[in-house]
């Protein structure tokens, strides 16, 4: 399963997500403000993101497979 963090207004968000639908990709949306509240019991998805997101310099959106 693939699943995506996204904000709203993400033009590249938006565009991850068109272009999964148009490929039929089945995946599972995020909201990346998740990932920035430390008090939100993250799974080991939402770690695995936060390490990604910081390897992209903080740029969105975030892809993870599991």
């Amino acid at each position: 399963m693939k699943y995506i963090y996204t904000a709203p207004d993400c033009p590249k968000c938006e565009t991850l997500k068109e272009s999964y639908k148009a490929q039929s990709i089945e995946y599972v949306e995020r909201d990346a403000q998740r990932l920035k509240n430390p008090a939100h019991d993250r799974d080991n998805i939402d770690v695995e993101a936060f390490v990604q997101l910081s390897m992209q310099n903080m740029i969105l959106p975030v892809e993870i497979n599991n």
